[in-house]
C-alpha cells in the first residue's frame, strides 16, 4: 500500500506541475511585450529574463507544452497502474475517467484562467521557465523543425503567420473606440499610419504642371519676390526654364547670406533629391529624414520629371492637412 499512497502523491505533484506549465503558456503569450520591454529597459532583473524568452516564442511554448505533456503522460499512467490494482480490469477505465476531468480543472481550465495577462505572475515564472527551457530546447527545437516541415511539405503552408496582422489591430481598436479606452482620433492615426505604409509616391506627389520653380538664372530678389507671392520657402530650380531640367532647389533662408539682390540663384542652389514614382511614401519620408532635406524631384525611368514631393505633403498623409500662416494667402 506504501508504493500506491506514494503514486498518489506524486499524481497530485504532477497535476501541480502540469497547472504550472498550461498557466505559465499563458501568461507568457498573453503578456504586453511593450510593458516588458520598458521594464526590463529600467533594470528589472526578471523582465530581463522574460524579454529574453519572447525574443523566441516558439522555442519557449514548444518547451512548455512539450513539458506540460510529459507530466501528464506520466501522471496518466501512474494512474492507470494504480486504478488497475485497486480495481482490476475496470480500473484502467476509471483512471481513463477521473484523470481527464483532473487535468481538464486543475491542469488547464483553472490554471489558464489565472495566468491570462497576469504580468506578476509572468514575471514570477519567468527564471523557472527560462531553466525549462534550457533543459528542454534540444527536444523542443527538433518538435518545433519537424511541426514547420509537416506544415510546409503536407499542408504547403511555406511560412508561419504573423503573430498580429493589420486587421487584427485595427479590429482591437475598433473595439478600444467602442469601449472608451481610445478616442475616435487615436484610432484613425493608426490606421492613416498602416495605409501610409502602402502609399506610393506617385499618389502623393504635385504635378508636374503645377510646380512653382525659378531658373538657374533668376536673381535672389527674383526668388524674395516669388516667395513673399506664393508663400513658399523652397522652390525647384531649373534649367533654360525647363521644368524637365530639374538641377537643383533654393531656401529662402539662404538669401541672408547674399548682398547683393541681383545674384543669380544658382549661387546659392543646393542639391535636390531625386526619387522614383513607385517608391514607396514612408521610405522617402525617412530619406527625408536621414539626409535632412524637406523637397524632392519624382522622375520617371526615362529621367522626365513627373513632379515633386515635399515632407509636409508627406506627413500630411498621415496627420491630414497642415494649415500655416500662409495657406489663406495661396488660396
Amino acid at each position: 500500500m506504501t508504493w500506491i499512497v506514494i503514486g498518489i502523491v506524486s499524481i497530485f505533484f504532477l497535476l501541480a506541475v502540469s497547472a504550472f506549465f498550461s498557466s505559465s503558456e499563458l501568461a507568457i503569450v498573453s503578456i504586453n511585450r511593450a510593458v516588458i520591454r520598458e521594464k526590463a529597459r529600467k533594470g528589472d532583473r526578471k523582465a530581463k529574463i522574460l524579454d529574453e524568452l519572447l525574443e523566441n516564442p516558439d522555442n519557449v511554448i514548444s518547451a512548455i507544452v512539450v513539458g506540460n505533456n510529459l507530466v501528464n503522460v506520466t501522471a496518466s499512467i501512474l494512474a492507470g497502474v494504480i486504478s488497475t490494482q485497486l480495481f482490476g480490469n475496470i480500473g484502467l477505465g476509471i483512471a481513463t475517467a477521473v484523470m481527464t476531468l483532473l487535468l481538464l480543472i486543475f491542469g488547464e481550465i483553472t490554471p489558464k484562467s489565472i495566468g491570462i495577462r497576469n504580468e506578476k505572475f509572468a514575471l514570477r515564472v519567468a527564471k523557472p521557465i527560462y531553466i525549462v527551457t534550457k533543459v528542454l530546447t534540444p527536444l523542443s527545437i527538433g518538435l518545433t523543425s519537424l511541426s514547420k516541415f509537416i506544415a510546409r511539405n503536407v499542408f504547403g503552408k511555406k511560412q508561419l503567420n504573423p503573430p498580429v496582422t493589420e486587421d487584427e489591430i485595427m479590429a482591437m481598436m475598433r473595439l478600444g473606440e467602442e469601449e472608451g479606452t481610445i478616442k475616435k482620433d487615436e484610432r484613425e492615426l493608426v490606421n492613416e499610419v498602416f495605409e501610409f505604409d502602402e502609399t506610393k509616391v506617385d499618389e502623393v506627389r504635385i504635378p508636374k504642371r503645377e510646380i512653382v520653380y525659378l531658373d538657374e538664372n533668376d536673381t535672389i530678389q527674383d526668388l524674395i519676390n516669388k516667395s513673399i507671392k506664393t508663400g513658399f520657402s523652397r522652390f525647384p530650380v531649373c534649367k533654360n526654364h525647363n521644368i524637365n531640367k530639374i538641377v537643383g532647389m533654393v531656401h529662402i533662408k539662404d538669401t541672408l547670406l547674399v548682398e547683393d539682390k541681383n545674384t543669380p540663384v544658382k549661387k546659392i542652389m543646393r542639391n535636390i533629391l531625386k526619387i522614383g514614382p513607385g517608391m514607396k511614401a514612408d521610405d522617402v519620408l525617412r530619406e527625408m529624414q536621414h539626409k535632412k532635406v524637406h523637397i524632392a524631384v519624382v522622375r520617371d525611368k526615362k529621367g522626365n520629371v513627373k513632379g515633386i514631393v515635399t515632407m509636409e505633403d508627406l506627413i500630411e498623409e498621415i496627420f491630414g492637412e497642415i494649415a500655416d500662416e500662409h495657406d489663406k494667402n495661396i488660396k
